[in-house]
């Protein structure tokens, strides 16, 4: 049950992630690179935080990068829809 609790944790905490660092470089930047920006910031970040954690850097690995895998083709789908929708 805990498992399960953490898995749903880790997929909110990545959407959350995601999201609002695109929606922040979406000033800056076109929606689609907006959110490529943002994954590829939280590749660097919690790449290298996961790269620290010693003997449980595998699965610190896996419960940072499986939801984010399953979060980032929503993410494109919104950037993509949001640049038809503006334009830009």
């Amino acid at each position: 049950m805990m498992d399960i609790a953490l898995g749903i944790f880790a997929l909110a905490y990545s959407g959350l992630v995601l999201f609002t660092v695109a929606s922040s470089l979406r000033r800056l930047y076109p929606p689609v690179r907006a959110a490529v920006s943002a994954f590829a910031l939280s590749v660097a970040v919690h790449g290298a935080t996961t790269l620290m954690m010693g003997d449980v850097a595998t699965l610190a690995f896996f419960f940072w990068a499986v939801p984010h895998a399953l979060i980032l083709p929503l993410l494109l789908m919104s950037a993509r829809r949001q640049a038809k929708s503006t334009g830009a």
